[in-house]
């Protein structure tokens, strides 16, 4: 059971920080946030340094030293508070109601950075003596706007540097209690379709000659994907990296029913060949395309008989390992060409994000698995892979880490929008969890520097 006076202090942590309003979409509050946090890491004994990125600053914490190296990514921008008038109480002030805390960055992130930073604390207070591994602490600025900056910034700062293990921003609590361990994140690539066929809307009576754009754009739509929602751009699928027998293993044990999901989303048409026996399959492994939007041509009151002469459509995709989004983005050229609608053009908002999945029988995993049925009481859910995405690529492609997601997220945490909120109690167990954690990788960072000083002295014997 954590004592009260920790559990106000984190407490008062997450409050001088929801008091911020660091949006990095109006690039607001971002400069004062990160001397926050700043401040935070170097109370708890870090070594601290603030980068600039093109929006917000990177706050980089480090100590300790020797085989292991960890890394924590966390974020302290937040998403903005509109619509105001559908929040409870101020998005910018630590409120309590009813076993909760609300706020904008309650949960994302500012909750998770704090619930681990208590847990640090705790874990030193018990372990005060030298580090036996090293751990970096990466706070972003620009996380909520798709971290223009992290990848380029990972290079220059940690060049030629390798980390074990990254224990990601965020993890997942479902509605009954249970801790989801995530192993991965889907890719995402978002783009606009375009077309133009007049040089102005005309009258509609000139449908009998002349395209109509918004047509266009339905049919090129429709020959992306079949009614079972499988892509048809040739060549999409080929470089799928296929699950592994655990990963396979976990996804045909659902942790909740596809009923409880229809029931939670409203959802009412399932696509073709998604059932109970396949649905949480294809949420963890399948990609797929969704349309965001179309806009064209007139849609307010009743009638206006014209021919548009242009429109758009908005489309992004969920990509799984080995996909690559600009590779998708070639790929969707080529089928709208072969397809007769080379007039069309493709604008690209965001190609960035590649899929990552780390091995399910990761040993920080492992320790996980231990410590959040230690702490809250069930069983965590082991996950192959989130639906959702994050920009965690360039940590495994040029760190050469397993990203590992372990969080308070919980399914009624209101992330992007008015009433934002944690659970105390799942926060308060999520301080002692990471305690524990941290304790681990000390007792592994030991092992690992004692192996090390036998390799050496085999050596110097032979």
């Amino acid at each position: 059971m954590l004592e009260s006076h920790r559990l106000l202090r984190a407490k008062e942590d997450l409050r001088r920080l929801v008091a911020l309003p660091s949006v990095s979409a109006r690039g607001e509050g971002l400069a004062e946030c990160a001397d926050a946090v700043r401040d935070l890491l170097a109370e708890a004994g870090f070594r601290t340094e603030v980068h600039p990125g093109k929006v917000g600053p990177f706050v980089v914490g480090e100590v300790g030293g020797g085989p292991l190296t960890v890394m924590i990514y966390n974020h302290y921008d937040v998403q903005p508070e509109d619509p105001v008038a559908l929040w409870h109480s101020p998005p910018f002030e630590l409120s309590e109601r009813d076993g909760r805390w609300y706020g904008r960055g309650a949960a994302d992130d500012k909750g998770e950075f704090v619930s681990r930073l208590a847990g640090w604390r705790l874990f030193r207070e018990q372990c005060p003596g030298p580090l036996p591994f090293r751990l970096i602490w990466l706070v972003d600025g620009e996380e909520e706007i798709g971290s223009p900056s992290v990848e380029d910034f990972l290079k220059t700062r940690f060049q030629g540097e390798s980390v074990d293990v990254c224990w990601w921003e965020y993890g997942e609590i479902d509605t009954s209690g249970r801790p989801i361990v995530l192993c991965g994140f889907k890719g995402v690539m978002a783009l606009e379709l375009r077309c133009r066929t007049a040089k102005a809307d005309l009258h509609s009576s000139l449908g009998a000659v002349f395209d109509n754009p918004l047509w266009r754009l339905a049919a090129a739509t429709a020959s992306l994907r079949d009614p079972s929602g499988r892509v048809l751009i040739e060549g999409f699928y080929d470089r799928i990296r296929q699950p592994a027998g655990e990963e396979e293993a976990l996804s045909a044990e659902p942790p909740f029913t596809f009923e409880s999901l229809v029931q939670a989303t409203g959802g009412q048409r399932a696509l073709g060949g998604i059932d109970e026996a396949s649905f949480y399959r294809a949420m963890n492994f399948s990609p797929c395309m969704n349309v965001n939007g179309f806009s064209g041509g007139y849609a307010g009151e009743g009638a206006k008989t014209v021919l548009p002469a242009e429109g758009s459509v908005k489309i992004d995709f969920r990509l799984v390992p080995d996909q690559d989004p600009q590779e998708v983005v070639t790929l969707l050229r080529s089928h709208l060409d072969r397809a007769g609608f080379g007039d069309i053009e493709i604008v690209v908002h965001d190609a960035n994000v590649k899929p990552v999945r780390s091995a399910t029988d990761h040993w920080f995993i492992q320790d996980a698995r231990e410590m959040l049925e230690a702490c809250f009481g069930l069983p965590p859910i082991i996950q192959p892979s989130s639906p959702a995405s994050g920009t965690s690529h360039p940590f495994v492609e040029q760190l050469g880490a397993s990203i590992v997601g372990i969080g308070i997220t919980h399914h009624g945490a209101m992330l992007h929008s008015p009433n934002e909120n944690i659970i105390v109690e799942q926060f308060s167990a999520m301080i002692e969890c990471s305690a524990g954690l941290f304790q681990k990788l000390a007792e592994r960072g030991r092992r690992q520097t004692a192996e090390a000083a036998e390799r050496l002295s085999n050596r110097a014997g032979e």
